[in-house]
């Protein structure tokens, strides 16, 4: 773990708090936690001060559904401002890796896991991964969970695959069940990815959680949004799923990636993978034409996702940001999961999606921070409270009017500590000793 930095105090920011914007105020850090938030503190002796005048504060961001399938991809959230990735698919070993890592470096984000998910023996995703087990009847799920929690798991994935799409029984509804009670009955949540309507309300009536994705319309009648109320259940809406494969928004989501790729605060820490994935002439349109046969059977729609995730919020039912990200590159044969590459920075995409679906850029912006901290339990981050733990982005601008702002980073601090951007121009040096110094660029 890198030394506790003397501590931070960032000077006449806006906050947002996790929920709102607040006025000008300042908010220091002492080792790993805010330890005050308000116009009083003075910089302890030398502590770094930030200049924090036009900037705003936003608790480190969240990625409420992602794939750490490579070192470097914890590294890349961490540097567009994701301090936390809740992994959904991983292999046990890859897993206890990353969140190892975190635990002594302050350069990448934290990372929580599912390890892996339960799935139907015969199931198309054991065919792409063999070894994968899997949940036969009701009898196998106890024990199905229980090694998952051994192997570190904080949370049930379960996968519902439809048997419309998959050409193969899937999970019945009693193992959906017998699954989502074992992992109740330790205390972890079951969110599910369900890729059709009919499994999401199995999974729902059968005592779920969560859905892990809005992968196109999910028939949001009142009584299905009565049950999502009564769980209460929440939603990840994992738009870019379905937007990096639409064919009538072509024109407007190939305008998106050139714009992040070419962003003056993203692109310099952009690695070549995932800088190849964003430029490369025609990796979108092969990932359309790769998705057409989806697209034509409703398993993926984008125009239908957008509709139900501004349904479920004005339902009154949780939408979290998500972003599916993997760590493939753009070298991945399935140009779908070449498209579908980005840590971190596709976050920022994700929040401009759910203000295209109907949300405020204030209630985005809680979509990435403290709604997936609360559904998910993570009691000590997403907001920003003395005592919490100094997981921080600063951005240039007020992102609360135009949610574009994340993308002008000025800084990253993971547990108190501040990441060296070395392209990044800085705003603040450390203070001399017992010196209150503001600098500014």
């Amino acid at each position: 773990m890198t030394a506790p930095a003397a501590g931070a105090l960032i000077r006449g920011t806006r906050v947002f708090d996790g929920q709102r914007l607040g006025q000008p105020t300042s908010v220091l850090l002492a080792d790993d936690t805010i330890a005050a938030v308000g116009p009083g503190p003075d910089a302890p002796p030398c502590a770094a001060v930030v200049d924090g005048r036009g900037a705003t504060l936003l608790p480190g961001l969240i990625d409420a559904h992602a794939h750490a399938d490579d070192v470097r991809a914890v590294g890349q959230a961490q540097a567009f401002g994701v301090t936390t990735e809740l992994d959904m698919f991983n292999t046990a070993a890859l897993a206890g890796k990353l969140r190892s890592l975190a635990a002594v470096r302050d350069d990448v984000a934290d990372i929580r896991s599912a390890v892996q998910g339960a799935t139907a023996p015969g199931s198309p995703l054991q065919r792409i991964f063999p070894g994968l087990p899997a949940v036969a009847d009701p009898g196998d799920a106890a024990a199905f969970v229980a090694a998952q929690v051994a192997e570190g798991a904080d949370y049930l994935k379960v996968y519902l695959e439809d048997p419309a799409w998959g050409g193969s029984d899937g999970l019945s509804s009693d193992t959906v069940r017998a699954l989502v009670a074992a992992a109740h009955a330790r205390g972890m949540p079951a969110i599910a990815h369900a890729d059709s309507a009919a499994m999401a309300r199995m999974f729902i009536r059968a005592g779920g959680d969560a859905l892990a994705h809005v992968l196109g319309g999910l028939d949001l009648t009142p009584a299905f949004l009565a049950d999502l109320r009564a769980r209460p259940a929440f939603v990840v809406a994992t738009l870019r799923a379905t937007a990096v494969v639409s064919d009538t928004h072509a024109a407007e989501i190939d305008a998106d990636h050139r714009e992040l790729a070419a962003h003056p605060r993203l692109a310099p820490f952009l690695d070549p993978p995932t800088t190849a994935t964003f430029t490369r002439p025609g990796l979108l349109a092969g990932a359309r034409d790769r998705a057409a046969t989806a697209r034509a059977s409703g398993r993926l729609d984008y125009d239908a996702a957008l509709a139900s995730v501004a349904t479920l919020h004005h339902a009154g039912i949780p939408v979290l940001a998500g972003t599916d990200a993997n760590y493939g590159g753009s070298e991945y044969p399935d140009t779908m999961l070449a498209a579908y590459t980005g840590h971190g920075i596709t976050l920022h995409h994700e929040l401009a999606l759910l203000v295209r679906a109907g949300l405020s850029p204030a209630q985005a912006l809680a979509a990435a921070t403290s709604a997936p901290a609360r559904c998910f339990g993570l009691s000590d981050r997403g907001r920003i409270a003395p005592g919490l733990r100094a997981d921080l982005l600063l951005v240039d601008g007020d992102p609360c009017t135009d949610i574009t702002a994340t993308r002008n980073i000025v800084a990253v601090w993971r547990g108190g500590t501040r990441l060296h951007r070395e392209s990044q121009p800085p705003r603040a040096s450390p203070a001399t000793c017992g010196s209150q110094t503001d600098t500014k660029p």
